[in-house]
């Protein structure tokens, strides 16, 4: 994730003008590790999301409501493997029917996206290392129920001086951890004024999981 000085996920409702070279290059980077990038519906249509350009890796998109939007460029060239779509059981059969042949559709939940089984069952399907580029509906999704091994975030060298949403920001709710989660510090890299830090999931001493 990208934020600004002051806090700022997002600039005029994307993150592309918090960005730069410096955090491309780290963005690029991480993505090569990942074998399914994890988004939500309203980053991805915000952002036009389209196909990975790594060999294997999967988009993943969240959208309970199936309300991604079916003309991005992800689905415009039906290849394998096909981005997936978490939905739920209840999601609206003529909604899905919109991305028959286009990608493949994970219901995990009935009402709300049940995030732990999903990733279960992704990670049933192969996926060692699920990188989620949020948005913050989705991230805060994930801290509530306590799914986050690693945070990689890029402070950007800008003060928005706007109410833009946080990294983790989230209306729903329950969607808020019980108690704050404790991270430590894995490092930090300054390059052109740009500050990377990489925080790591605090779990029971040494039997945290894979920090990946």
């Amino acid at each position: 994730m990208v934020a600004s000085i002051d806090g700022a996920a997002t600039v005029e409702g994307v993150s592309a003008d918090l960005s730069g070279n410096a955090d491309r290059a780290m963005f690029a980077a991480l993505r090569a590790q990942a074998d399914v990038i994890l988004v939500g519906a309203g980053t991805a249509n915000a952002e036009r999301y389209g196909r990975a350009r790594q060999p294997g890796a999967r988009i993943a998109v969240v959208s309970g409501s199936l309300s991604v939007d079916p003309d991005l460029p992800l689905f415009a060239t039906p290849a394998a493997p096909l981005p997936v779509i978490v939905t739920t059981s209840g999601a609206d059969a003529a909604n899905a029917a919109r991305f028959d042949g286009r990608a493949e559709l994970l219901r995990s939940g009935e009402v709300r996206v049940d995030l732990a089984a999903a990733l279960e069952e992704l990670s049933a399907c192969g996926a060692r290392v699920v990188l989620c580029e949020g948005g913050p509906t989705l991230n805060a999704g994930l801290l509530a129920a306590d799914l986050i091994d690693e945070i990689n975030l890029t402070h950007a060298p800008l003060a928005v001086g706007t109410a833009a949403s946080r990294i983790a920001a989230s209306p729903l709710a329950g969607a808020v951890p019980t108690s704050p989660l404790e991270f430590e510090l894995e490092h930090v890299i300054t390059h052109d004024n740009v500050l990377f830090v990489r925080w790591l999931r605090r779990r029971c001493g040494d039997c945290r999981r894979d920090s990946r």
